[in-house]
């Protein structure tokens, strides 16, 4: 079966200007977005992080370098705070994210002593965030492009 398909000439520049929109959103407000979102994830993850010294929120950065975002908690006991510890650990955001359970099972301790600390969601619940603004962002930033 042969298909003959004929498109005008109008048709064709609005669809290779989209074209070029895209390719000029892939290059330049991807990168821009990702680093908006490091930025963001960040500043809720300070604002969420327990205040007891304030040495955590302080301790909560992130870095961009084109795509590539980084967003870290640099104190040793972030994890333990993020998780709980014991019988508390929660990992709800972590898993909705899609990380495995190993990540955070690398913090559970050797069971030499037992310590229940209540999980206090800072980080993985920042980022869920995070991602979701990202995603309707993007999402909004295409759509805008597909229907100009």
């Amino acid at each position: 079966m042969n298909v003959n398909v004929k498109i005008n000439r109008s048709d064709y520049n609005k669809l290779q200007k989209k074209l070029a929109n895209l390719k000029a959103f892939d290059k330049r407000g991807l990168a821009t977005e990702m680093a908006r979102t490091g930025a963001e994830i960040s500043r809720i993850a300070k604002r969420s992080a327990p205040k007891d010294t304030g040495a955590l929120q302080q301790s909560i950065s992130f870095g961009a370098r084109g795509k590539q975002v980084v967003v870290v908690a640099d104190k040793m006991y972030a994890p333990y705070v993020e998780f709980g510890t014991g019988g508390m650990v929660k990992l709800d955001d972590m898993l909705e994210l899609g990380i495995p359970p190993s990540y955070a099972m690398q913090f559970k301790g050797k069971g030499i002593r037992e310590v229940n600390l209540k999980a206090r969601p800072f980080f993985f619940s920042s980022a869920r965030i995070g991602f979701k603004n990202l995603y309707d962002r993007v999402n909004n930033r295409l759509k805008n492009i597909i229907n100009r």
